[in-house]
C-alpha cells in the first residue's frame, strides 16, 4: 500500500496592526503620560493644600521655604535646628554627663527615638535644643524633630520622624526615657508660630513641661507647629 502524506495544520497568522491604526494609538501617549504626571502632582500637593484649608492660620503670611541668609546665595539649612528660629539666641548648655536620651510616642508609632542635646544634624536624630531644661526638671526641654509628606511617613526615620506630630490631641502620652528614669508626658496644646517666634524657647519654672517642634504644613518649612505637653507622672 502507499502510505498517506501528513496532513499539515497551518498555525495562527499573526498580521500586524496597519500603520494607520498604530499611529492612532500613538497619539494617546502624550495625554496619558500627562496625566500621569498630574496624579503624582496632585499626591504631593493635597495634603498640604489640605492642611492649609483646615488650619486656623489659611490667612497667615507664609514663609518661603528657601530663604537665604547674610552671603549672597547662602542657603539656610534646615538639618541644623539653630535655621528654624534665625533670631534666637544660641543658649549655654545646661551642665550634664548626659548627652543623649530617647523618647516614645505611642500614638504616632515613634518607639525610642534618638534625642541629642544641642545636636546639629537633624537627619541623624531628634535634636534637644541647647539651654532648655532636661526632662523631669523645671521648665520645658525642646525637641526638634522633621517633617516631610504625611503619605511619606516614617516613624523609623529621622527626615520624616514628625511628620504627624500636628495629629496629637489633649490626652495622647509622650514618654521620655533620660538617665535610667522615664517620664510621662501628656500633651495639652498644640499651636504654630512663625520662625521669628521665639518664645517655645523660654523657659518657666514654675511647670515641668515638654516642647516638641516640627515645620508645617508637613513637606514645607513655612511655619513651625509646637506640641506642649506636661509632666504628669515620674
Amino acid at each position: 500500500y502507499i502510505k498517506a502524506q501528513p496532513k499539515i495544520i497551518p498555525g495562527p497568522v499573526f498580521k500586524p496592526a496597519p500603520p494607520a491604526q498604530v499611529k492612532k494609538n500613538s497619539r494617546y501617549l502624550p495625554i496619558l503620560f500627562f496625566m500621569a504626571g498630574i496624579v503624582f502632582l496632585a499626591n504631593a500637593l493635597l495634603p498640604i493644600v489640605s492642611y492649609e484649608i483646615k488650619s486656623q492660620n489659611f490667612s497667615q503670611q507664609l514663609i518661603s521655604p528657601v530663604e537665604v541668609l547674610g552671603e549672597t546665595n547662602a542657603i539656610v539649612d534646615y538639618s541644623q535646628p539653630r535655621s528654624w528660629f534665625p533670631t534666637a539666641p544660641e543658649l549655654p548648655l545646661t551642665p550634664s554627663k548626659i548627652t543623649h536620651y530617647t523618647i516614645s510616642i505611642p500614638k504616632l508609632r515613634i518607639k525610642d527615638a534618638l534625642v541629642t542635646i544641642g545636636g546639629d544634624d537633624l537627619d541623624k536624630s531628634l535634636i534637644h535644643y541647647g539651654g532648655t531644661a532636661n526632662p523631669g526638671e523645671a521648665g520645658s526641654p525642646v525637641i526638634f524633630g522633621h517633617s516631610i509628606l504625611p503619605q511619606f511617613y516614617s516613624p523609623n526615620s529621622y527626615r520624616a520622624i514628625f511628620s504627624l506630630l500636628p495629629s496629637l490631641k489633649s490626652g495622647d502620652e509622650i514618654l521620655v526615657n533620660f538617665d535610667g528614669i522615664t517620664y510621662k508626658y501628656v500633651v495639652y496644646d498644640y499651636y504654630e508660630v512663625l520662625p521669628d517666634e521665639i518664645d517655645i524657647l523660654e523657659q518657666r519654672y514654675n511647670r515641668k513641661d515638654l516642647t516638641l517642634v516640627t515645620c508645617v504644613p508637613p513637606g514645607t518649612y513655612w511655619r513651625r507647629g509646637i506640641v506642649k505637653a506636661k509632666l504628669v507622672e515620674i
